[in-house]
Order: structure tokens, then sequence, then C-alpha cells
């Protein structure tokens, strides 16, 4: 399409036969809107990290979602998400027979863009985005663990000892996963803020916090500990504190429908 901002596509699968159909028929219609277009599936996207594109296509489900905003870093293209997998909380209903005609859209500017905020975890030398959360469990599931948080805001700072089996960490549209089968508060996805909870403290007393967006969290684990981001296992960990903080690397996700209801999608899906 002559004239186009998006003249290269970076079109991002998860390997299943729904999907690389999906992803094919795509292809094939920015193709023939004159679209350079690269296809690749999800696990294989560090191959083209360093190569810019302006607009990502990503078929599949919220794993793929995740998985690629785990690798992506720097600044962020726009993101189309085409669903095409079990969980699609961060995706909107395109019917498959309107695919070409969501596309047109997209290259009409027939859209709003959702900027979700990121957090990044910093362990070792390893650098990471998270955008549900960062978990640090005992990786001992038989006994209970003890973490040491050390919390600054930016008018506080404080320090807690807790015996749990894992402490969550995560930025507002992390806040309807784990956190939220674990008890946690429910936020708005776009309200900027930092989350802490804790699977099954010891402490009864002991509740999930918000912060703003601006605080620093370090865990430090006693015991020994895996490390998770958006539910990936990274690292074992033992005495290596875990750095998170904001990430001003947001995803910028095309959206069709104006505004999201969020929050309530979650309670209809999730209440029952």
């Amino acid at each position: 399409m002559s004239g186009s901002v998006f003249n290269s596509v970076l079109v991002i699968f998860k390997p299943s036969q729904k999907c690389i159909e999906t992803a094919r028929k795509t292809s094939d219609y920015l193709r023939r809107l004159g679209v350079e277009v690269e296809t690749i599936w999800v696990d294989d996207f560090f191959r083209l990290e360093s190569r810019s594109f302006p607009l990502i296509v990503l078929v599949g489900g919220d794993g793929t979602f995740l998985r690629f905003s785990r690798l992506t870093n720097g600044g962020s293209p726009l993101i189309l998400p085409i669903p095409c997998g079990r969980r699609l909380a961060f995706y909107e209903e395109i019917p498959l027979g309107e695919l070409e005609s969501y596309i047109d859209r997209v290259f009409h500017g027939d859209f709003y863009i959702e900027h979700l905020p990121r957090v990044k975890a910093r362990v070792e030398k390893m650098e990471l985005n998270a955008l549900n959360e960062v978990l640090v469990a005992n990786i001992d599931q038989g006994r209970v663990g003890s973490f040491k948080l050390t919390i600054h805001t930016p008018s506080t700072s404080t320090e807690v000892s807790v015996d749990c089996d894992g402490v969550i960490v995560g930025p507002s549209p992390g806040s309807s996963a784990y956190n939220l089968s674990a008890r946690g508060p429910l936020i708005e996805s776009t309200y900027p803020s930092i989350f802490i909870n804790f699977l099954n403290s010891l402490q009864l007393n002991l509740a999930p916090v918000i912060l703003p967006f601006l605080s620093r969290v370090r865990v430090e684990a006693a015991t020994i500990s895996s490390l998770y981001i958006d539910g990936d296992r990274i690292t074992t960990i033992h005495d290596v504190p875990v750095e998170v903080s904001a990430s001003w690397e947001w995803l910028r996700v095309i959206r069709f429908n104006t505004p999201r209801r969020g929050l309530f999608s979650v309670f209809a899906k999730r209440a029952l």
C-alpha cells in the first residue's frame, strides 16, 4: 500500500495448525497490499529481535503475547493481536472471515492505541520486562520459604520479612492473572501501578499491597527459589536479590473497540 507507514510487518504466530493457517492468510493479504512481510514463530523471535518493524502482528493467545512481551526491549512497535488460542485476555474478538477488513482499518488509521505498562526485573546480569508478574517462589514446595522485601516509594522506604511460598510483583495488567487467583487486588490495566502479593503467607494479617508506579521493590530469597517472568521459569536463585521497578517500555496495542471493558470482562469471566 503506497505511502503507508507500515511498509514492513512482522507476523509472529503460535505453532499450531489453526494459528499457522491464520498467519498465512494474514501474510498473504498484507503482501497483496504491497507490504514487506516476515513471518516467524514466537520462540524464534530472538532471531529478528535486532530488526525494526513498525507493525507486529501476533497470532496466538495470551502465551504468545506474554512471550513476545518478555523478549522485546526498547521502543515498542504497534502490536495487532489476532486471537488464536485458549486464553485471550489481551485480545479482542476478530472473526477470521472479517480479518481482511480489520487489517484495512489498521492501514486507514481506524483504531486507537492502548498503552500497557510493564515492570523491569533485574537479577545478576539479566534484565527482563514483565507484563503479568515477576514471581520468586520457594523451590521446595513441601516447606515454607523466607523472603526479605525492601520497598522504596516516592515518599517512603520500608523493609519486611515474610515467611511464605512465594512473592508476586507486577504491573497493573498482571493483576487479573496469577495475582487474582492468589486473592490479590484487581487493578484497571491501564492505570500505572505496581502490586505485591504473597503466596500462602504464615502472617495471617499480611495483605497485598498496591504501590505507585515509580516504586522499586527488592526481593531477597533466603531459601533456594525459582524466578518466573510471566509464567516462564528463568533461573534458580539463592541469596541473590531480584530488583523490580517501573519499565518505560510500555506496549502499544491496537484496539478497535473504545473503551475496552477490562475490569468488567474479568469479572464476567472469572466471578463464577
